[in-house]
C-alpha cells in the first residue's frame, strides 16, 4: 500500500472524528462533558454542539457512550462542536 493511501487518521468506527467517551451530563446547565482517549475532559454546550449519527437531541445522550467529536475555538476557549454518535450494538439473537 503506498504512503498517499493509508487512511493514517481513522477511527476504530472507520470516520476521521476524535474518540471519547460522554462522562458527564448537566440538563439543568445545557452543558456535558467528554473524556478524551488521553483522559483530558472537554465541554460542550447542547445549545452550541452540532450532532450526527443516531441522537438527535442532546436529550438522548447518554453518561458512558462512545462518540466521535470535533473541536473548535469558541469565545469560551476550546470546545467540543460536533459529536457523533454510533449505532448501539445489539445482543446475538440467534436462538
Amino acid at each position: 500500500m503506498a504512503a498517499q493511501d493509508k487512511p493514517a487518521f481513522k477511527s476504530s468506527h472507520g470516520d476521521f472524528y476524535h474518540q471519547g467517551i460522554i462522562t458527564k451530563l448537566f440538563p439543568s446547565n445545557n452543558t456535558g462533558v467528554v473524556r478524551t482517549q488521553n483522559g483530558r475532559e472537554l465541554t460542550f454546550s447542547y445549545d452550541l454542539v452540532i450532532l450526527c449519527g443516531e441522537a438527535k437531541s442532546p436529550l438522548e445522550l447518554i453518561v458512558g457512550e462512545q462518540v466521535g467529536y470535533d473541536l473548535g475555538w469558541t469565545s469560551s476557549g476550546l470546545r467540543i462542536t460536533k459529536i457523533k454518535t454510533y449505532p448501539k450494538s445489539l445482543p446475538d439473537s440467534s436462538e
